[in-house]
């Protein structure tokens, strides 16, 4: 009898230790605090509840109640939603009746309806896998190095695949140019929208054209296939090793960091130039800036999205430019995938959980 007994507690705790694998606190911080509030803000903006505000505070519950409800069970598709009817109607009456067949067939129902989201979504997360490898795969296989120039580069998407890019290609044995670009959306449309823009990017880079002259026939390409609302953010650098120089334009991207080994400060590089997507040639053309640096040994520059500065923690603190300018200025004299590294333990330091909310993504030049 004794050895019955601890045969089925051990198959109970063999089945907890299966249930549970993985589960942590962090697991249900997220559940609660992230995944919830996502559905609901998901729900709430295909509810376009926003649209309908009411000044009784009890009224305006039912009414988002009422609202998310409909919403989500619109979700469904119409098999779906009467199966799921049906369930509910069966839980009703099984409750009413006190009948506990009819309890416990409501929820098989609803269990077998989980069982199909579930393959849904485990199919979707597949191809998100699979468009994330695609979107891997475009990112340089090698980083180039050079006896002045030492590069290192960081991307982190905030899903499974996102709307950050960067590239760093040698044009000759002399000339290197790199981009780092952030489309304002995230997801699979941002992926589409970067993959096509660094491939856009990847053959205008081959015609000897200046940063500048790159970004105005990006805008040219791309602006028409934008939709409405959407734009892209982009910073081109032009190493020329020769002449020691890099060449810098953006179109409404994050302000690269450079560092000057020589005055020991960190500026803000600042040419003008508008996101692409915003305005069309040749009124576009005009705004767009280039910015000429002469390097010297020492010298550091930082090209980055702005998922790295826009990161939160728990108390709603930003991680801004200056901790991003201090995190550079106690690292500055290590190799460029050391600052890197370390920009990295800062930011996760900051934000504690080490998520974020936006694609992140650097491109660190360190002058040997």
């Amino acid at each position: 009898m004794l050895s019955v007994i601890r045969k089925k507690t051990k198959k109970i705790r063999d089945f907890y230790t299966v249930y549970t694998s993985g589960l942590n606190h962090n697991e249900i911080e997220h559940l609660l605090k992230k995944d919830t509030l996502d559905a609901y803000s998901y729900l709430k903006r295909k509810a376009h509840l926003s649209e309908k505000p009411q000044s009784n505070s009890f009224k305006k519950s039912l009414l988002v109640a009422k609202e998310i409800f409909t919403c989500f069970v619109m979700q469904l598709s119409p098999a779906r939603r009467l199966v799921y009817g049906i369930g509910a109607i069966i839980l009703i009456a099984g409750f009413f009746a006190n009948n506990l067949l009819y309890l416990i067939t409501s929820v098989l129902i609803f269990n077998f309806l989980l069982a199909l989201e579930l393959v849904d979504k485990l199919t979707t997360r597949d191809e998100l896998h699979i468009a994330r490898e695609i979107q891997v795969s475009l990112q340089p296989a090698h980083i180039p190095t050079s006896d002045f120039l030492s590069f290192s580069a960081y991307s982190e998407p905030a899903k499974v695949v996102g709307g950050d890019f960067f590239d760093i290609i040698p044009l000759t044995e002399n000339r290197i140019i790199t981009i780092v670009g952030d489309v304002a959306d995230k997801g699979i449309s941002a992926a589409l929208y970067a993959a096509f823009t660094q491939s856009m990017f990847q053959s205008l880079s081959e015609s000897n054209k200046s940063p500048s002259q790159i970004i105005v026939s990006l805008n040219n390409l791309i602006s028409k296939r934008l939709r409405e609302g959407d734009f892209i953010t982009i910073a081109i650098a032009l190493f020329d090793l020769n002449e020691k120089s890099v060449t810098l334009s953006r179109a409404g991207h994050n302000w690269p960091l450079f560092y000057s080994a020589e005055t020991k400060q960190i500026n803000e590089l600042k040419p003008k130039g508008p996101s692409i997507g915003l305005m069309e040639n040749p009124d576009f053309a005009e705004q767009v800036e280039e910015q000429k640096i002469h390097l010297k040994k020492g010298d550091f520059m930082l090209l980055y999205t702005d998922g790295v500065t826009e990161a939160f923690n728990s108390k709603n603190q930003m991680f801004d430019v200056s901790n991003l300018k201090t995190a550079i200025e106690t690292s500055v004299h290590e190799s460029s995938n050391e600052i890197v590294n370390h920009i990295n333990l800062q930011l996760s330091s900051f934000t504690e959980s080490g998520e974020l909310q936006d694609d992140a993504t650097m491109i660190a030049v360190k002058m040997t």
